[in-house]
């Protein structure tokens, strides 16, 4: 039935994992930004009689403004976080945090603020990024704890029931030749 396609579990080229983050953003821009200026648009300044257009109106024209900014902002922090990482040989959390710092100092330069606000603008903006990874962290160590807690109800099920339970014998940091290798199905015993 045709060629079967490969799975990527990432892209093969960064850039197209910027260009999918980019386009992404700048979809919930546009998302967000049509939901806010319709509503918006329905309870301020319009009389009773056109709410509805009024609401319709104040979301076309605003939703693209909203999305690009979105999206533009989206872009550079993409570029800064690139600087970092090959500045610093390596892709990590602290890359992202110092980008993310960078584009709010900017931010907050550009809407004419001095060097307070900027430095105020940089700190929200690594403390932004720093709550995300907070909350990513907090989310995997409570599913690692739920998939623990699976496993450990499974094996005490499995005693319960009287079944023997698999226990995985640790692998030797002893090379062993292959003729003295036992087969895959010693490595897991039972007792």
């Amino acid at each position: 039935m045709g060629r079967d396609l490969p799975i990527y579990y990432s892209y093969p080229h960064p850039v197209y994992g910027v260009v999918v983050f980019v386009g992404e953003l700048f979809l919930w821009g546009a998302t967000g930004g049509a939901a806010f200026h319709f509503a918006r648009g329905l309870v301020h300044g319009v009389p009773s009689d056109v709410r509805l257009a009024g609401a319709v109106h104040a979301a076309s024209a605003n939703a693209p403004r909203v999305a690009g900014t979105l999206g533009a902002y989206c872009a550079a922090f993409s570029a800064f976080e690139e600087a970092f990482s090959h500045a610093r040989g390596g892709r990590d959390m602290w890359c992202s945090v110092s980008a993310s710092a960078a584009i709010w100092g900017l931010h907050s330069l550009r809407r004419g603020g001095g060097t307070a606000a900027t430095a105020g603008g940089a700190l929200l903006g690594a403390a932004g990024i720093l709550a995300i990874y907070g909350f990513e962290h907090e989310c995997m160590v409570r599913e690692s704890r739920r998939a623990d807690a699976d496993d450990l109800l499974c094996l005490k099920q499995m005693i319960d029931r009287g079944e023997p339970t698999p226990v995985a014998l640790a692998a030797s940091r002893v090379a062993v030749p292959d003729a003295e290798r036992p087969p895959v199905e010693m490595l897991f015993a039972m007792y």
